[in-house]
């Protein structure tokens, strides 16, 4: 292309010279922003083992330039301009295929243009087609902010087409779990409304076996909805699309979508019949559509889509089951990680929510009952590639959802990843009763590649839980852990998991985890994943007698001194005065003085300081 602003505060100096189709661009493009450039192509007379033999020069893709100048005289003065392969299939031909690359926008204020060059490379032979160049601004999580959970749409999903006349929502006003659903509303348009998965063939599952018979469908709401449709354009329906390892298609079960009345009652389960969906070969990609035909009407919701092997054969994986969790992340919950439709054991509670936020408006939140049975179950980010330099696992992927290149770790550099949390309902003996499985932590994964289709295989993987104050609540406290990336460059990709382990109970609120590189004089080298901030905690149980506990977290070692005074000032009792390490520290008050005599009833004040820092706190004995 030739080069093109992509900023809309200086486009209108410059509206002739735009070559490439900008979509869904918002307040346009700037320095920083995760596009997704895209291109059909079409191939035939290749020669397969050329790929193997020069996987650099025998390749076709993208070199997407980034320049601080556009239009005549600007000269050639790049900020950025890699080259981009794609992996092609091990065919001699393939039809019309989409291929894309995600790609970070240099975060330098300067840049202002770009242009995206269409590129055959050295050794390249055969006969190729392009067309349809587009790119896309992503909402996705950079670096610097992996886990919010402010995104506007739902992970591994996309509008696929929204026509004027219609409305695509990640809908809350209903829902089956996890507080969203997919909802399409409509008049007559001009073309078919429709919501499109990206391909779920993804994380873990690198592809969908042959010969199994696949449960298949959605739990779907319909209200107005018209009735009878007398063609396709006038029907509602969801789809399952699989792919073999070409891209071509092997075959669709079409679910349609009850349209015998205006209004459901309720949420109503629509899946396919045994024996319906037995795929003859291997699928490598499958895509999930939710379609109002162009005429017709009405207001649909989708959600907790199934997708399972009858009588207990493993069908793959269908990711984002139940849509409540946003771009970037996804989860895998009981029973069956959501596969079948169903959550169980109070994990149909999480949900991203508005109710409490560390920063912005959202954060993820945990609600689970006391007498819930035994499950671990998570809230993980996709997986990030971490060094641009194995770029070539990335821009291979067709149709998927992938998140941005982290351009600056590398193997053997030591990471800090931290989270804000949120405590209620907690029940502090459990802690130490269950001291591994009643619990909070952290799940770093590193992976070999991040696309589609690379299936799961981690070289690291361990559980890290979090060491909680002992009280019943807390609010917004940040905790970290220090990892070292693995000193492996086959091994280039990083997910993390927002882990609640099997015996948990009780209501956690996630939010803002973050990534950093630190330096080795900087890592923590304690067992215990705690808290990086002082923080004194209200005591437990409060009101109390005749005795209290009181918490507190060091961030590092310090003098501490922990005292109690009575409401007039006057020192009741001191209960700590000396160094203390890091950690989290309790400390338990028996309602006696420094004489050791009982005092009376009322309110008390304890303050405890910690080297420079001070927090003062009140509680109240009751007799």
């Amino acid at each position: 292309t030739t080069r093109f602003p992509f900023d809309t505060a200086i486009a209108n100096i410059y509206p002739a010279g735009v070559s490439a189709k900008i979509a869904n661009t918002g307040d346009g493009i700037k320095p920083g922003d995760i596009i997704r450039i895209s291109v059909w192509i079409k191939a035939s007379n290749l020669v397969p083992d050329s790929a193997d033999k020069y996987p650099d020069t025998w390749s076709v893709g993208f070199t997407p330039g980034f320049f601080d100048a556009y239009g005549n005289d600007a000269g050639y003065s790049p900020i950025d301009q890699p080259d981009l392969h794609f992996k092609f299939p091990d065919v001699t031909s393939f039809d019309w295929t989409q291929y894309h690359v995600d790609y970070k926008v240099p975060d330098n204020p300067s840049v202002n243009s770009m242009e995206v060059r269409l590129h055959i490379y050295a050794r390249f032979t055969g006969t190729i087609y392009f067309d349809d160049l587009s790119i896309q601004k992503l909402d996705v999580p950079d670096l610097n902010a992996v886990g919010g959970f402010e995104q506007q749409l739902p992970a591994f999903w996309h509008k696929g087409n929204e026509p004027g006349g219609s409305t695509l929502t990640w809908a809350t006003d209903q829902f089956v779990s996890m507080g969203h659903s997919l909802k399409i509303d409509k008049s007559q348009t001009s073309d078919a409304a429709m919501w499109e998965s990206d391909n779920m063939c993804d994380l873990w599952s690198p592809s969908i076996p042959a010969n199994v018979d696949i449960k298949l469908g959605a739990w779907v709401m319909t209200k107005g909805i018209n009735t009878n449709p007398a063609n396709d354009d006038e029907k509602w329906w969801i789809s399952y699309a699989f792919y073999d390892s070409a891209g071509s298609l092997i075959g669709e079960t079409k679910l349609p979508i009850d349209q015998s009345t205006a209004n459901s009652s309720g949420f109503v389960a629509d899946t396919n019949s045994p024996g319906e969906t037995v795929l003859p070969t291997t699928a490598y990609k499958m895509v999930i559509s939710f379609v109002g035909g162009k005429n017709a009407t009405g207001t649909v919701w989708a959600d907790n889509f199934i997708f399972l092997g009858r009588n207990g054969a493993w069908a793959g994986q269908d990711w984002n089951t139940q849509v409540g969790v946003p771009t970037g992340w996804y989860y895998w919950l009981p029973p069956l990680g959501g596969n079948d439709g169903k959550l169980e054991n109070g994990f149909e509670n999480t949900i991203v929510t508005n109710e409490a936020a560390h920063s912005g408006n959202y954060s993820l939140k945990f609600d689970l009952p006391f007498n819930r049975d035994p499950h671990d179950g998570f809230v993980g980010t996709t997986r990030f590639l971490m060094d641009s330099a194995q770029a070539n696992f990335y821009p291979a992927s067709v149709n998927g959802q992938n998140v941005p290149t982290i351009t600056d770790i590398h193997p053997g550099d030591i990471l800090r990843l931290s989270v804000w949390i949120k405590g209620s309902n907690l029940v502090p003996d459990s802690a130490d009763k269950y001291p591994d499985t009643w619990s909070v932590g952290l799940t770093p994964g590193f992976f070999q590649g991040n696309g589609n289709n690379s299936g799961y295989s981690p070289i690291d993987q361990n559980d890290y839980q979090f060491k909680f104050p002992d009280v019943t609540s807390f609010d917004w406290t940040k905790y970290y852990l220090d990892i070292t990336v693995p000193d492996d460059p086959s091994y280039n990709a990083l997910e993390v998991r927002l882990h609640i382990y099997a015996r948990f109970t009780g209501t956690v609120y996630f939010d803002d985890l973050e990534i950093q590189k630190i330096g080795a004089t900087d890592v923590s080298n304690s067992n215990d994943i705690l808290p990086a901030d002082f923080t004194v905690f209200q005591n437990y149980p409060n009101p109390f007698n005749p005795t209290t506990t009181i918490s507190y977290s060091l961030p590092k070692s310090a003098p501490v001194k922990v005292i109690v005074y009575d409401m007039l000032g006057r020192e009741v009792k001191t209960l700590v005065n000396t160094d203390q390490q890091r950690g989290i520290h309790n400390v338990v008050w028996n309602a006696d003085n420094n004489f050791g005599a009982k005092v009376s009833s009322g309110m008390y004040i304890y303050r405890v300081i910690a080297g420079d820092k001070v927090q003062v706190k009140k509680m109240v004995l009751l007799k």
